[in-house]
Parts: structure tokens; sequence; C-alpha cells
């Protein structure tokens, strides 16, 4: 299997990603992944529509949902629901092996009266922003069901029978946690005005990475006082503000990086940093070697 560096994803500035599906015309993404292919072991926080289901093949990670940690290890898995920040990692940096599937919920629109009814009563429930999978239980199925897709959609171009294969496996999921979650309350609740703020704050920074970023700004976009803004972001993301804007300024510098030969100077005054001494001393700090030493051995 065969590892590619993920250094650029698209993310937005309310830190949602546009997420590049296999076929651009058909809302759904598989893909075979090392967490180590991730830098420091570690994506970025994000969120977006699609309903993402994990599948650990070998090893373990931590997924942080809404700051809720879950520990996945081999042959169980998780469900995030629509619109959750979230993202794994591996604290002491080592390798898991994993299967990823994003489904956009809209594949199953079609039919207002139906998606309606069975569909938005769990994408837009507030009671469940994730199920943990276990082969022990009834969410075997669920994994059964992401195994069978993901052998059948991987490569590309997608066997046209894929296609049908992604909506009935969608619909199979969708089925399981209708009929087995407690949806008796169905009411559409606000969102949590708690990831409201730091979803603000987290925009604020994407937008303004490049300068000079201080705990005030930061909190000011979030519409709160400084010890609230650092309560939010270890409540939910489990770091500090200003190393949010670290690791984001670093993750930002990859492309750079990787894809020029520009020195490392240019590279730490474009993306905020106070000198290449400062970039490298920081680099080293989260990723474990030199920029150097990444780029020679990713390239």
């Amino acid at each position: 299997m065969k590892k590619s560096i993920k250094y650029c994803s698209v993310f937005h500035q309310d830190a949602s990603e546009t997420v590049a599906y296999n076929n651009p015309l058909f809302p759904v993404y598989a893909e075979y992944s090392f967490l180590s292919s991730y830098p420091g072991y570690s994506c970025i926080s994000h969120w977006h529509e699609d309903l993402e289901l994990i599948l650990i093949k070998r090893g373990a990670m931590t997924y942080n949902v809404n700051g809720a940690l879950v520990e996945l290890t081999e042959k169980c898995g998780i469900l995030v629901n629509s619109r959750q920040l979230h993202y794994g990692f591996s604290a002491a940096h080592r390798e898991c092996e994993f299967i990823c599937l994003l489904f956009s919920p809209e594949l199953l629109a079609g039919n207002e009266w139906f998606y309606q009814n069975y569909v938005t009563c769990i994408t837009e429930n507030s009671s469940y922003p994730y199920l943990y999978l276990a082969p022990e239980n009834w969410t075997a199925v669920i994994l059964q069901k992401a195994e069978e897709f993901y052998a059948s959609f991987q490569n590309l171009p997608a066997n046209p029978s894929s296609y049908f294969a992604a909506i009935s496996v969608l619909t199979a999921i969708l089925e399981q946690l209708y009929t087995h979650l407690d949806l008796s309350d169905q009411t559409r609740k606000a969102e949590n005005a708690e990831l409201s703020s730091l979803r603000n704050m987290i925009a604020y920074m994407e937008e303004h990475y490049t300068e000079h970023i201080t705990l005030a700004n930061i909190a000011l976009a979030g519409a709160c006082c400084k010890s609230r803004c650092a309560l939010l972001f270890k409540k939910y993301l489990r770091d500090t503000p200003i190393s949010y804007a670290t690791k984001l300024r670093l993750r930002k510098s990859l492309a750079a990086l990787l894809d020029s030969d520009r020195t490392i100077s240019d590279i730490a005054c474009e993306y905020g940093f106070n000198g290449a001494s400062y970039y490298c001393e920081t680099f080293k700090k989260y990723y474990g070697e030199s920029p150097k030493m990444y780029k020679r051995r990713v390239r």
C-alpha cells in the first residue's frame, strides 16, 4: 500500500473541509490511509457535511470529536456525524493503517419526504455527534458494509456498479442507525454556542495566520474573554489557542517547503514566523525533525 503525504487538504476559514471526492461529480470518498502520512501523526481539526466512517485495519489511534477522545483499535471504528469538529492523531507518533469513507447525506435527498423524516433526524441530531463501532455488537453490520464498499470503490475509475453500492451502503448504515438509536426526541437544536464561537476563532486564525496573532485577537473573534477562549480550545481541541495557531502555520508552510526551492528564511517570513531559526526550532518541536530532513525524507 503506497503512502502519500497529507499536507494540502482544502480547509476553509470556518474550519470546514472541501472533500476531494474520488469522483468530483459523486459525493463519496474512499481511501486506505497511514497516520504517518499526516504531519506530526495528526490531522487538523475540521468539519464537513459528510458522514465520516473510520475503520482501523492495523495499529491504533485516538479520535477527537468535539473534545471527546475515543480510542480506536484494530477491527474497530467510528462514525462521525455531519458538522462535528473532529480529527485523528497518535500522541506517541505510532503508525495506524485505516480505511476512511465519507458519504454526503445529499445522496439520499431525491425525495424530500424521505430525506426529512429518515435522514436529517440522524444527521442533524445533536444527541449523536459520533458512534463507536465494534465487531461485538449491532454496529458490526456497519463495519462490514464499510469493508465491502471500500473493496468495490477503491480503484478509479470505479466500476459503474460501485455507484449503486455507495447509495446502498449509505442507506444500510442509516437504516441501522434509525433502527437502533433512540430518535424519539427529533427536535432540531441550535448549534452549540461554544462550538460556534470556536469555529469563529479558528476562522480568524485561518485568515490571519501570516500576521502576528495574540490571544486577545483570537478571543475577540469568538466574542469571548481570553480565559473563555483558552477554556474552549482546551475543552474541544485539547490545545492552547497559540499552540493551535503555531501548528496551523506549520501545516500551511509544508506546501511551500515541499513543492519549491525557496529558502527557509523566505518560508518562515511568509507564514508568520519570526526568522528561520525560530521556524526550524518550532518545526523540530512538533514534527521531530528539521525542515531540511523532513523535505529530504518526503520528497
